[in-house]
């Protein structure tokens, strides 16, 4: 293999090569994201969408590709729900993971944990059920093939709060007539509700493992679903969310100290914390994360690069901090958010890393065995992936020296 001082400097094709094999972990991936256009413009046709209306105004296959393009936060999301209403049916979901399977398969991806919106399609009369009975179905041949792959319903915290007496009125294998309905709390009772009526050993029961918070971030703060996670993290549920992203490092603080999560999403706006930094960089024995991790751990970052570029978190790559968190300590790791919108998969955040930000082979064999230690797992079931992370760059560490 050819020499460099660090990944940056190997030759394209070399570089392609080492970057499509390393192994990885997905853990901040919104399954509708990954929703390209022409399976979005396909699903459009089969479900009998007039194209080019109000719902979804796109006429043609190029100009839906066109509104993938935008400029801000807002024109993303705009777009991204307008897309996710191709979705309708169990089987639009189950070729939507399917396909996104695929792109597991390619980029060497062996753990998986995936986001999904439920209220996105609940609201619009979908039952909830129906869309996790379609993912599952979707991701059951990689599961087969050895790839970890668990699904986390993530509450978008733009849509009603509710109340806690939704959770009794909720049920899974019914939809929403408005966005109204389907609250916050509503969508807990639909998920509790259908982990419950699963047997022991079905799919569903083993992958629908947690609860995230996403969307919009600003004007709306964690603390609006404290009682929401506590009643999430009482029955047995994991807990994560976005957090830092454009909202402030108030909000990362208010989604640990006020929601308990285990994990947060982006957190790059960490960085203007002293405290918060120390913080993150030190192990924790709550009982959450050691339920989470199986031991005393770190609070983990699921860092986007390209999302944070895209949407201008950072209006010049260059500027990314992931280094800075990874030299001060901080458990960060590479991820993809919304593949479909931003421009690239697991692998191609991991190449505009090395491409913009020249990390050491040590600093990128670091970012893979993050993703591994950010998992959902216990230490026996990360050795393995760990080790196989230092086996494949072991050749390229000691070309280094």
């Amino acid at each position: 293999m050819p020499r460099s001082s660090s990944p940056r400097h190997l030759p394209p094709t070399a570089l392609r090569e080492l970057v499509a094999g390393l192994p990885k972990t997905v853990l901040h991936l919104h399954i509708e994201g990954s929703l390209e256009p022409e399976l979005a413009f396909e699903l459009a046709e089969r479900n009998g969408i007039e194209l080019g209306s109000k719902g979804f105004p796109y006429s043609t296959l190029e100009q839906l590709r066109a509104a993938y393009r935008f400029a801000d936060l807002g024109a993303f999301l705009d777009v991204y729900y307008a897309v996710a209403g191709v979705l309708r049916t169990e089987q639009d979901f189950c070729d939507l993971a399917r396909a996104y399977a695929s792109r597991l398969r390619a980029d060497a991806v062996r753990w998986a944990e995936v986001f999904f919106d439920p209220q996105t399609h609940t609201s619009r009369g979908i039952p909830f059920a129906a869309v996790v009975r379609g993912l599952v179905r979707g991701f059951a041949e990689a599961r087969d093939e050895g790839i970890h792959v668990a699904l986390i319903a993530c509450i978008l915290r733009d849509a009603p709060v509710g109340t806690p007496a939704d959770l009794d009125e909720a049920d899974p294998e019914e939809g929403f007539a408005s966005m109204e309905r389907a609250t916050a709390w509503a969508t807990l009772g639909q998920l509790l509700r259908y982990h419950q009526t699963q047997t022991a050993d079905d799919d569903a029961r083993t992958m629908l493992m947690g609860l995230g918070l996403d969307s919009y971030e600003k004007p709306y703060p964690p603390e609006l679903f404290t009682e929401v996670y506590r009643h999430a993290r009482a029955a047995g549920l994991r807990t994560t969310a976005h957090a830092g992203e454009e909202g402030p490092p108030a909000y990362v603080w208010t989604a640990l100290r006020e929601l308990g999560v285990s994990r947060i999403d982006h957190g790059v706006r960490s960085t203007d914390d002293p405290a918060l930094m120390a913080f993150l960089a030190e192990p924790h024995d709550d009982p959450e994360i050691v339920a989470a991790y199986g031991e005393p751990h770190r609070i983990p970052l699921t860092v986007c690069p390209r999302s944070n570029y895209m949407l201008k978190v950072f209006p010049d790559p260059r500027q990314s901090n992931l280094l800075t968190l990874l030299d001060r300590g901080v458990l960060a790791s590479i991820h993809s958010d919304d593949p479909a919108y931003f421009g690239g998969y697991a692998s191609a955040n991991y190449q505009a890393v090395i491409e913009w930000l020249d990390p050491s082979w040590t600093q990128l064999r670091q970012l893979a065995r993050n993703g591994v230690e950010s998992a959902w797992a216990g230490p026996a079931d990360k050795a393995p992936l760990l080790e196989e992370i230092d086996r494949y760059l072991a050749p390229y560490l000691d070309d280094a020296g």
